[in-house]
């Protein structure tokens, strides 16, 4: 008997305008890299330090997301241009239901002069590190988990929040 196990990612994401109405809302599905599921096979079943905290980084620079890209090879650059200090926490919870997904949506604020959003990454390490920095690609052990192709045009203080969901397809 052959079984498969097939894995899928999906994010949620919704565009509001400065006074918070829904411009847009949109489920879209993506890729987890080689390097994820390498991660998620290590930590799981080669007792690999897990990271404890993963986060989410939005790419502005137009890509093809790729199951080859890496932490310090993502598939595009990193905006820096949001008014959160830091990259916005993932947040999962525990799984349930062979899924795991954050319980409340991470939010991204577009700060002077806006942005426009042609991907996003969930990026996180196992070390201590600087993944919650904005548009690093250096720490050591750093795991590009999934990323996926979505393009959202912010106005400055628009905003864009962010649910990803990894589930068994």
């Amino acid at each position: 008997m052959k079984e498969r196990m097939e894995v899928k990612g999906v994010w949620r994401l919704v565009h509001k305008d400065a006074q918070g109405k829904v411009v847009s809302d949109e489920e879209v599905e993506n890729l987890v890299t080689n390097q994820g599921f390498n991660y998620i096979f290590d930590s799981a079943l080669h007792d690999t330090t897990s990271v404890a905290t993963w986060y989410f980084a939005p790419y502005i620079t137009a890509f093809t997301a790729a199951v080859g890209s890496t932490y310090a090879s993502p598939g595009g650059t990193e905006s820096t241009n949001y008014t959160e200090s830091t990259r916005q926490e993932w947040g999962e919870g525990a799984s349930s239901g062979q899924s795991i997904t954050n319980a409340s949506a991470a939010t991204i604020t577009a700060d002077s002069g806006g942005m426009s959003i042609l991907g996003i990454g969930v990026v996180g390490a196992p070390t201590a590190g600087t993944s919650s920095t904005k548009g690093d690609t250096g720490t050591s052990g750093g795991i590009l988990l999934a990323e996926v192709a979505a393009v959202k045009t912010l106005a400055e203080s628009e905003t864009l929040d962010i649910t990803y969901t990894l589930s068994k397809a």
